[in-house]
């Protein structure tokens, strides 16, 4: 049957509101982007998005999209078709352009703009490229500027992005500091025994393609401030390629694994390319280990670890010119007066200039300036919360183009809050940021080039502070996150519990007890006070599990530490007035331990000890003997406690109770034994005596007759 044109007008009509009706409805989440992913899989497909371009559109300038689509199914399909839809109507409101990169795709009506069809099969895993065009969006759009939504969709697999323009500057340019924390990742590795696991952890690391080498690389050149934790510009100390010949020195290195020799240099070089890199700059030197600030000041046994680790972060700051020590960046992002007031009370004689925290913790609908003044005359610098997090799309956006767009429609719905008031504003990366150098280097390169912002410092933000608005009395108890951003695990909850840190508490006092007595004490200390200072660290928020290990490696030393060295209990037979009693001490570490002071402790006044023995020094599973004098006045059984301290006095390994029985001999004693002795003499005198007398008696008796007719004998 041939169709009329009516009908063919008709069906066409039909056609293009259901077309319409399709790309306007919602997709189901799960086949959609979700805001931290350059790709999106669904139904087979996923698409890859590799370049927007110009990333800001102006004037008369068409826009080109592309990407790829890849088969992610286990047999070969046909390439599917690439369409674009969209809309020239801006989004109006954060809250709307993240509800859109996040693939809530509720929003103005979009047309189809273009489509790429491909001919031809794709094999698993292969790759189709496509190519797609916005013609004109600036000029096609009222907006004197905004971001406009674009979506892409592949064979079921849907993609959202934006499209951002300027048609006329009718604004005050946003200013924008960027700081960038340089940090090590929650891996138990880093701070096991010295060996192989030890040694490779440190390797990924520091290594080329580790991620803190390619923040590094990303960020060279780039107007930003570096946040760093002082344990990579603090590596052990030289260790020489050749035995030395001095004996203690020779000892020591011949502790040192090959491993250990090996960790050392790799950390020694790293420190020497990131100082390298710093030269000119004026980072920022976080608290030693980066430590979990706000977990310090919730623990009172551990607070006052706060000022050490910033006396830690100064004297290695002193090597560095330009670097700051002043500046706090609680890993919560929590700030209110109390807080700062609380953080600049227990960092002590150090100077708190100013505290970096979220701008969700702030009261306010809009995103207010950066800079407040804090109390005392310091300042508090709040980043945004959007535009920080939205970094951590990285992680899986490889070419960095879907957060590149996310990052500049964010920052003009910020710029769209207050477009005539002239405002600064912080940008602080998450401490878990990881991404693809070229990603990283262009986001923020790009987003930093566009026509409504200009560049500024921390430095200048604190200079701005007295200006800003106050900040609230009372911190938060958490953040107002605002809905459809990237979550940082790094805001999770502190990785030290108080049972955790009482527990800690605990194993540090018997580590560093049996230390002082340990052949190897210094190095042994050495590694665990280490320890204890990266056990403090904000990076376990993003990872509570993997502190676990590391807790548990260090209540297990601390009990070989506490019954490595201890008193054998016995009993023992006194039977003198003064003699002396011997204490038996085992050592069942594998090395040896020295100077060990044995104190005696007698329950029985009648029973007197003399003077303490002279130190002790054990072998690695060994045992050994000391005499200690003593006097009994008194017949008793006597406990006496014996317990070891360190040289120091830290009381060290297992006391134990020697029971003295003491038969005191006084001078009745020998009286007795001379009456005794008299007495067993007279005996033997009247005894001998007497067998001298009948000796002589039966010599003169006569002989006796023999009977008549008997027999001669």
């Amino acid at each position: 049957m041939t169709r009329t044109p009516h009908r063919r007008r008709l069906l066409a009509v039909l056609t293009a509101a259901l077309a319409t009706l399709a790309i306007t409805t919602p997709a189901p989440a799960d086949r959609l982007a979700h805001g931290l992913s350059g790709e999106v899989e669904g139904d087979g497909f996923a698409l890859a998005l590799s370049s927007v371009s110009p990333s800001v559109a102006t004037g008369q300038q068409s826009v080109t999209i592309t990407g790829e689509v890849i088969n992610t199914a286990a047999q070969s399909v046909p390439i599917p078709d690439v369409t674009l839809d969209g809309s020239f109507t801006a989004l109006v409101g954060r809250d709307a352009i993240a509800a859109w990169a996040a693939g809530r795709t509720v929003g103005p009506t979009l047309d189809r703009l273009d489509h790429d069809a491909a001919t031809g099969q794709l094999r698993p895993g292969g790759r189709a490229s496509f190519r797609l065009r916005v013609p004109k969006p600036a000029a096609s759009s009222n907006a004197a500027f905004g971001a406009l939504p674009m979506l892409i969709s592949a064979g079921g697999s849907r993609l959202t992005t934006f499209v951002t323009i300027q048609q006329r500057a009718e604004y005050d340019p946003l200013t924008v500091a960027l700081v960038a924390p340089v940090t090590l990742d929650p891996d138990p590795d880093l701070l096991a025994d010295y060996g192989a696991a030890r040694r490779a952890a440190w390797q990924r690391e520091l290594g080329s393609t580790g991620r803190i080498q390619r923040l590094l690389a990303a960020t060279s050149g780039l107007p930003l401030t570096l946040a760093i934790d002082p344990t990579l510009l603090d590596p052990p100390e030289a260790v020489p390629d050749v035995r030395p010949t001095d004996a203690e020195a020779g000892a020591a290195w011949d502790r040192i694994t090959p491993e250990q020799r090996e960790e050392i240099r790799l950390r020694r070089a790293s420190d020497a390319d990131l100082r390298a890199r710093l030269r000119g700059e004026r980072p920022l030197l976080l608290p030693y280990a980066d430590a979990d600030l706000p977990a310090l000041l919730t623990l009172p046994g551990l607070t006052p670890q706060i000022a050490k680790a910033l006396t830690t972060a100064t004297a290695v700051a002193a090597d560095l010119p330009g670097a700051r020590t002043d500046i706090l960046w609680p890993a919560d992002g929590l700030v209110g007066t109390d807080r700062v007031a609380a953080l600049r009370q227990a960092a002590g004689d150090s100077t708190v200039r100013a505290v970096i925290g979220a701008e969700s913790a702030l009261a306010g609908e809009n995103t207010s300036a950066a800079p407040h003044p804090g109390p005392d005359g310091s300042a508090v610098l709040a980043y945004d919360d959007r535009l920080s997090a939205a970094f951590l799309g990285l992680a899986s956006d490889q070419s960095g183009a879907v957060t590149t767009q996310r990052l500049l429609a964010d920052s003009l719905g910020l710029l769209a809050e207050f477009p005539g008031t002239k405002r600064s504003v912080l940008i602080a990366l998450p401490r878990t940021v990881d991404a693809a150098p070229a990603a990283l280097s262009a986001a923020v390169t790009t987003l930093l080039a566009a026509p409504w912002i200009t560049t500024t410092d921390v430095d200048a933000l604190i200079e701005e502070a007295p200006t800003g608005s106050p900040i609230p009395e009372k911190a938060p108890e958490k953040l107002d996150l605002p809905l459809d951003i990237p979550k940082d695990p790094s805001l999770a909850r502190d990785g030290l519990t108080p049972a955790r840190a009482q527990s800690l508490q605990r194993s540090w006092e018997a580590i560093e007890g049996i230390a002082q007595v340990r052949a190897d004490g210094a190095q042994s200390w050495a590694y665990w006070q280490q320890t204890a200072a990266q056990i403090l660290s904000s990076r376990w928020r993003a990872d509570r599990a993997a502190l676990r290990p590391v807790i548990t490696a260090a209540k297990d030393a601390a009990t070989a530490a506490r019954d490595g060295v201890a008193v054998v209990p016995g009993r023992i037979n006194f039977f003198a007035d003064s003699g002396q009693v011997q204490i038996t001490i085992t050592n069942d570490l594998d090395v040896a331990v020295e100077n060990v002071q044995v104190r005696l402790t007698s329950s029985v006044p009648s029973f007197r000890l003399g003077p303490a023995p002279a130190p002790v020094t054990i072998g690695p599973k060994s045992r050994a003997t000391v005499h200690v004098s003593a006097t009994a006045l008194a017949a008793a059984t006597v406990p006496i406690k014996v317990a070891l301290f360190s040289p120091a006095g830290r009381h060290i390994g297992v006391d134990n109770i020697v029971e003295v029985r003491a038969f005191p001999t006084g001078s009745w004693f020998y009286w007795v034994i001379g009456a005794v002795a008299v007495l067993l003499f007279a005996a033997g005198r009247w005894r001998t005596r007497r067998r001298r007398a009948n000796a002589a008696q039966v010599a003169t008796e006569p002989a006796p007759m023999s009977s008549p007719g008997a027999d001669p004998a």
